[in-house]
């Protein structure tokens, strides 16, 4: 009887061993977009505020990993259908909560509508936001949130695939674009200087959107992967690494929370 105890626990270890190192040998990719601050994409790197703290949950983990900038809806999607794939930063909403593993959150940030300051649009609510033209990023939240919300693309609703595109449409008379919606830090990020900043103006913040941005994964992302990460971002979270983190980049932001 001992020796077939000793020999299930002998083989129970080796399984337990096995499963580790399957585990550790999974190479996880995370897909973002460029969103500086949040996420600079650079020729040869990718850095900024989101990305310090999705490194240090990474690193910790002791899982492969490659962090890889796409336009957003591709991120997006890539995300929410492959095997063993996370993303940031995701707003976390409603309408998202079922499409993915959340594992924590990385800040909270506000979003409001733009329009040039030569060309004032004046708006009070979404109401009236219907009755103009706005512009968006595809399968951004402002996009998801406007069609939930009875914005209709191709009619009072057109989306755009980056966030260059989408302020240059302001300018451009033939389309006729009255507003777009941007996060408040990004559109401080993109204009580089006053002259440029001037042209711009903020006629309306969606206190609902305040968003949430979190690291998640994918649906099909292994189970024991998503409970490391969350522990660590738990941890990392409790021992103030991520306050020091955001402290360091508050001085360089408007409206982090």
């Amino acid at each position: 009887m001992k020796v077939i105890h000793n020999l299930t626990m002998i083989v129970s270890h080796i399984i337990m061993m096995c499963f580790a190192s399957a585990t550790y040998a999974t190479k996880l990719t995370v897909v973002t977009e460029h969103l500086a601050p949040f996420q600079i994409v650079n020729a040869n790197s990718i850095t900024g505020f989101s990305t310090e703290i999705v490194k240090a949950t990474l690193d910790e983990s002791g899982f492969e990993y490659s962090i890889e900038a796409y336009p957003w809806s591709l991120s997006f999607n890539r995300a929410k259908h492959e095997k063993n794939i996370c993303v940031y930063s995701l707003a976390r909403i409603p309408d998202r909560e079922s499409l993915f593993q959340w594992i924590g959150h990385i800040t909270t940030s506000t979003i409001s509508f733009y329009s040039l300051k030569n060309n004032p649009i004046i708006i009070s609510d979404l109401n009236d936001a219907k009755k103009h033209k706005i512009a968006v990023i595809k399968d951004d939240v402002t996009h998801h949130y406007l069609l939930s919300k009875g914005f209709v693309e191709g009619q009072n609703l057109y989306v755009m695939s980056n966030y260059d595109a989408l302020l240059q449409l302001l300018e451009v008379p033939s389309r006729h674009i009255d507003l777009i919606i941007i996060n408040d830090d990004l559109i401080n990020s993109r204009v580089k200087n006053n002259e440029e900043a001037a042209k711009y103006l903020n006629v309306h913040m969606l206190e609902e959107l305040t968003l949430d941005f979190y690291l998640a994964c994918s649906l099909d992302t292994d189970k024991s992967i998503v409970s490391k990460l969350i522990s660590i971002m738990e941890k990392q979270e409790k021992i103030g690494l991520y306050l020091t983190i955001r402290n360091k980049w508050k001085r360089k932001m408007v409206n982090v929370i």
